[in-house]
């Protein structure tokens, strides 16, 4: 088995936006007595912490924001890749463009973007809709590929300005330095620790083309899953 266990959080160790299932809790301590588990995601850390809830505090590495802010399980600041001005306004002026493009009506307009600090996450109808309404709204990716291929130049735009943008979670869009996603920032947390690659793995439900996970592809060995109960059924076999 190997040492070190890379992991998203929505959708792969909880459902999008919820707490972790208490019935999920003691397979991923079982976990942690036999290897390192460390939580890559776009939400920040706080979030990550919360949605694990404190029975898991003290058992997980956290690399919020795709990795650019890397936390301890003792609560060790590893590095910070704050967005500059400069880039929170190409990617502001890329949602406006898209939003238009999208002309969709939503629930709460205060809840489509999250300014994470070394992200910024967009969601087409907001982050805390109804999580049935969610699931439903683009299962395959296929309104956000769309969006990212109608706005193709804007895309380019973007990465005149360092920016990145990736498909992430049930409904967003997340952006973040150019380069500096998440399969850059597991290897650098490796080189960091002082681990081998191939003492590692990378859990995830975004790694088809596109998705916020795909970079770690040839970075380490990965393991695709639909959804946060295919992750428990993987471990269970893993751990019997």
């Amino acid at each position: 088995m190997q040492k070190h266990f890379f992991f998203d959080l929505d959708n792969t160790l909880t459902p999008s936006k919820s707490l972790i299932e208490e019935a999920h809790i003691s397979i991923l301590k079982q976990l942690a007595e036999h290897a390192d588990i460390i939580v890559v995601s776009g939400h920040g850390e706080a979030d990550i912490r919360s949605h694990l809830t404190e029975a898991l505090h003290g058992y997980f590495y956290t690399l919020g924001q795709n990795g650019n802010r890397a936390v301890t399980k003792g609560g060790e600041v590893l590095w910070n890749n704050s967005l500059t001005k400069e880039q929170r306004d190409a990617i502001l002026a890329f949602i406006a463009k898209a939003r238009a493009s999208l002309n969709y009506v939503v629930r709460d307009e205060n809840d489509i973007i999250e300014d994470r600090d070394s992200q910024i996450a967009f969601s087409l109808i907001g982050h805390h809709e109804d999580k049935a309404k969610k699931d439903a709204f683009d299962p395959r990716h296929e309104i956000r590929f769309k969006l990212l291929k109608d706005l193709a130049s804007d895309v380019e735009a973007l990465k005149a300005a360092r920016v990145e943008v990736r498909i992430g979670g049930t409904t967003n869009l997340d952006f973040f330095e150019y380069g500096k996603n998440k399969g850059y920032n597991v290897n650098m947390f490796i080189k960091k620790m002082g681990w081998k690659n191939e003492d590692c793995i990378y859990i995830g439900d975004a790694l088809f083309p596109g998705g916020n996970d795909e970079t770690v592809v040839g970075v380490i060995e990965t393991h695709a899953i639909k959804d946060y109960r295919e992750t428990y059924d993987f471990l269970k076999k893993m751990l019997s």
